[in-house]
């Protein structure tokens, strides 16, 4: 009677540690490779999944070394493009008070305010006192090439590093909605 009890206790111990190390496993690999399934997934023009992605799972992506880019995960992350002592472009993911955001700061002193879906929100000039400026006005496809420009490596860098085991259709379970 003993020994059952025992062997039932060892198969339950077994197999809750390893459906633990299984759900951990998914997790990790759908944040490691998040920018292939985002490239990967079929999403509303405008939005900007693979970007989106890369900054949201900073802390597990492939993050190449390049010269005079440095990495920040003090809270959020954030990319700094140090152009010269004065000059740097910085690109950073925040959890907001309620949501993901996403910023964009450029050299002209622009600070650009992006959601969840990588869709413009927001935009600030502060070499004039920080005005609000019309959404309208902002010239997105220059915008977003110009985030390219200075960031796109990030992306270029984990959007063909294909996983071991594929889980695209848990990843697009879990983010339609949100880049569509």
């Amino acid at each position: 009677m003993k020994k059952r009890i025992i062997i039932g206790t060892v198969i339950s111990i077994s197999m809750c540690f390893i459906f633990i190390i299984a759900n951990l496993y998914i997790d990790y690999n759908l944040r490691k490779y998040s920018v292939y399934y985002a490239h990967n997934m079929e999403h509303k023009g405008g939005t900007r999944p693979e970007l989106a992605m890369a900054l949201e799972n900073m802390n597990v992506i492939y993050k190449p070394d390049k010269k005079n880019i440095r990495y920040r995960e003090d809270g959020g992350f954030t990319i700094c493009n140090n152009y010269t002592d004065s000059e740097q472009a910085i690109l950073s993911c925040d959890l907001g008070e309620t949501e993901l955001r996403f910023g964009y700061y450029d050299v002209t002193y622009k600070s650009y305010y992006f959601d969840d879906a990588f869709n413009l929100t927001l935009v600030y000039d502060s070499s004039v006192g920080h005005d609000k400026i019309d959404i309208k006005t902002v010239d997105q496809e220059a915008l977003y090439k110009d985030i390219y420009k200075n960031f796109g490596f990030i992306v270029e860098a984990n959007v063909n590093r294909k996983p071991r085991i594929n889980l695209q259709k848990q990843f697009n379970k879990k983010y339609y909605k949100r880049f569509n």
